[in-house]
């Protein structure tokens, strides 16, 4: 078995994934010790051109692509890690770049047995400079910040343990015994025609995580920068992934209390820029909270799929 896995599940992005897949082969790590597996979610791109060309041009390395035709990110996941050979599975975005030691730091924390799942240092890459309200949606204290809506984080130089739900997907390592003890991944990115099925993606996993007492690892030297593009950096987007957002957390909710309870949001008629940007997320958030509640009490059959054990047979209902 190798010692690691890398797993890029993706889906009409073959730019940023050029340059994701050009990162991971560059890195200080010998390359006989990991494989790279880009698993497509059924592109209509250049997604398959860019693997093989991959391929191709860097014959020392063992890159796979596989396609996978159910979409969503959680088939992209979990194909990528029943076909790998890694004891440590190491799952990215499509769109981060990571730092040249990334590989190396990661896999020098597993070197404590007692540690199950590691993180890292995820930076920002704008495409262009962000808007002066950047700042509103991000957390800071003196020895760490974070912006859950572009999934970034920096918790400073030191490795040390950590909540595991700051352990997030772009950047997620966790040993391949411990993934599928834990049941694996729930839903996650799901088209829009099967938004009711989405659930909270790595979310699950880490809350089963914690519930075991099992040790966490943020570590620094395991650098990516996450690319936030143009289209990103507006309120509108804001909106859709606070509301995306609702969902998933609507999904968590169910599956902890097996019952249903409405989200109530009734703000005071916002009075500044800052305001209305706090008032139009948190109007989505409701939304999409109330929206998968109402979704899931009307349908046993939805109401099963959320209360599933695992995905591993991660076919939809319909």
């Amino acid at each position: 078995m190798l010692p690691i896995s890398i797993i890029i599940p993706t889906y009409n992005r073959s730019t940023p994934l050029r340059r994701a897949l050009q990162s991971v082969l560059d890195q200080d790590f010998p390359r006989a010790d990991y494989e790279i597996l880009v698993v497509d979610n059924a592109s209509t791109d250049a997604t398959r051109a860019v693997a093989e060309e991959a391929m191709q041009t860097h014959g020392g390395h063992a890159i796979r692509y596989l396609y996978e035709p159910i979409p969503g990110l959680l088939p992209g996941r979990h194909r990528g890690a029943a076909e790998s050979r890694g004891s440590i599975l190491v799952f990215i975005d499509d769109d981060i770049e990571a730092d040249r030691g990334w590989l190396a730091a990661i896999h020098d924390a597993f070197r404590d047995p007692a540690v199950h799942i590691v993180g890292g240092r995820n930076l920002p890459n704008y495409a262009v400079p962000p808007p002066p309200w950047i700042d509103q949606v991000w957390t800071r204290g003196p020895d760490y910040a974070y912006c859950g809506f572009y999934s970034l984080l920096d918790f400073g130089e030191r490795r040390r343990e950590i909540d595991a739900d700051y352990i997030w997907g772009l950047n997620f390592s966790i040993r391949r015994e411990t993934l599928y003890r834990l049941g694996g991944f729930h839903p996650d990115t799901v088209p829009r025609r099967f938004q009711r099925y989405q659930g909270d993606g790595e979310t699950g996993l880490t809350i089963k995580l914690k519930e075991q007492g099992l040790k966490a690892i943020y570590e620094p030297g395991a650098l990516v920068r996450h690319l936030v593009p143009a289209e990103r950096l507006t309120v509108d987007y804001l909106e859709r992934r606070h509301y995306f957002q609702g969902v998933c957390d609507s999904y968590t909710a169910i599956r902890k209390t097996r019952g249903f309870k409405f989200y109530l949001y009734a703000p005071l008629f916002p009075a500044s820029e800052q305001e209305l940007i706090a008032y139009r997320i948190q109007t989505a958030y409701t939304c999409g909270y109330n929206y998968h509640q109402v979704e899931v009490k009307k349908d046993p059959r939805l109401f099963d799929w959320v209360l599933r054990e695992n995905y591993f047979d991660y076919r939809y209902p319909e």
